[in-house]
């Protein structure tokens, strides 16, 4: 019988281990998970903590460890890898309960070893608020555990994550200051995004610091670089993660070059019998062609699925990524995919780029709002490269039909001319995608010489 080892569960290791066991259900399949959890959905964890009784933690579950048991997987929680050796075909695991060590023979080998958080490089002295990451639900029920009715809170960062959760710790009647090192929010995407972000947090009582970074914790908070102190009962260290890949390493794995595990389209790495899959693990880019490294978890459970056919001995392909990614802050919904301007100018594209704000729904009717839209082009071609949009109302519903128009390669003219649903409640006559697309196909038609 074949038998192979899954480094890592939750959602790229569960993945691979179901699909792998469903495609061929000889196999021995054991999951290694140093968590206690091996199936979670961690993009919830912010909103569980906003509003813990209509979102209880034990709901982010997606599987208990004993389902997985009963459909025939050898899940291990609580078990660490320390060391893989591929060409023997061997991994020494030890129990994190009793220290026990032992040694797993397998025939193929998948590293789902995911991503750690960043821990910041701050002095602190004796006294000091505690600082903790968002990672995993042990992360979230002693964070969980730390909320006091009226305690003050410092997010170190001004990332997806916490922004999430500086509206979550509002919900939870916290004073929060978010601390931003770049000079504004949101530095990747347009200025105007990042605007109407720290207007949102202002509007629900959040503190922001921008252009300084916390460099020291002493007892009643933190010191920023540029003098300023910041009272906190304790801080979230939400300045983003790396991929852990120096198990992969050790046993000889390539490291791409954005950090992560280098993984060809079935998510081989350069060692037979050897995958890797998830916030561990490159991904390549739908547009551009390069490699790129999203710790999402749509991406981890798709390059899973890929990861778990293909040691079941099937010949899956992982056909790429856009970085299709949204999140929301209070009313205020903030989304992208594709190809920002100047990736697309590094990936030999002349791009356009258009903006609009466009009606979500019939202007008339309650609750609409707008849709602040941005479209880039190929100028020789039209065809759609990218989009970013912000605003109150059907961000999502824009950002998904641009997605699908970059994926199938098609053009501004083809995005003007969508047959897309209308009725009032839903959309206006002319949804945002239609709105800037028109726009777009009058720039690539005059061909003007420079871009917005």
């Amino acid at each position: 019988m074949k038998r192979i080892v899954i480094v890592g569960g939750v959602a790229a290791g569960m993945k691979a281990a179901a699909t792998a066991k469903r495609r061929s259900p000889e196999l021995d399949v054991v999951v290694l998970q140093d968590e206690a959890e091996a199936s979670y959905s961690a993009c919830g964890m912010p909103f569980s903590l906003g509003d813990p009784d209509t979102i209880p933690h034990a709901s982010l579950v997606v599987r208990g460890v004993e389902r997985f048991r009963a459909d025939g997987i050898d899940l291990r929680v609580r078990h660490r890898v320390e060391e893989v050796d591929v060409r023997a075909g061997r991994a020494r695991v030890r129990s994190l309960e009793t220290g026990a060590a032992t040694v797993e023979p397998f025939d193929g080998v998948l590293f789902a070893t995911g991503a750690r958080p960043i821990v910041p490089d701050i002095v602190t002295e004796p006294g000091a608020p505690p600082i903790q990451p968002l990672r995993s639900l042990a992360d979230a029920e002693a964070l969980n555990g730390r909320l006091r009715p009226g305690g003050r809170v410092a997010i170190i960062g001004g990332g997806y994550i916490g922004l999430e959760m500086a509206e979550a710790l509002r919900r939870r009647g916290q004073s929060v200051t978010l601390i931003e090192a770049a000079a504004s929010l949101l530095p990747s995407f347009r200025p105007d995004a990042g605007a109407a972000v720290g207007e949102a947090l202002a509007r629900h009582g959040v503190s922001v610091v921008v252009g300084a970074s916390a460099i020291g914790a002493s007892r009643g908070g933190l010191t920023l670089s540029d003098g300023r102190f910041v009272q906190a009962d304790f801080a979230l260290a939400a300045i983003g993660v790396r991929p852990r890949i120096e198990l992969a390493a050790a046993a000889g794995i390539a490291i791409g070059e954005t950090g992560a595990i280098a993984v060809d389209a079935a998510m081989r790495t350069n060692r037979d019998g050897a995958f890797a899959a998830g916030d561990c693990a490159e991904a390549r880019h739908a547009v551009s062609g390069k490699p790129v490294w999203l710790p999402l978890g749509d991406v981890a459970n798709r390059q899973g699925r890929v990861a778990g056919a293909n040691l079941a001995g099937g010949d899956d392909r992982f056909p790429g990524v856009l970085g299709t990614a949204i999140f929301k802050v209070f009313d205020l919904a903030v989304a992208r995919t594709g190809l920002g301007p100047e990736d697309a100018r590094r990936a030999g594209f002349d791009p356009v780029v258009v903006a609009a704000a466009a009606r979500g729904r019939a202007r008339y009717m309650p609750g609409s709002g707008d849709v602040h839209a941005m479209l880039v082009v190929d100028r020789t071609t039209g065809r759609v490269l990218g989009a970013e949009a912000h605003g109150p109302d059907t961000v999502d519903k824009y950002v998904d039909v641009v997605a699908t128009a970059v994926w199938a390669g098609l053009s501004a003219d083809d995005l003007a001319e969508l047959d897309l649903a209308y009725a009032p409640p839903f959309s206006p006559v002319f949804a945002p995608a239609q709105v800037v697309g028109e726009l777009a196909r009058k720039r690539v038609s005059r061909r003007p010489s420079a871009t917005l």
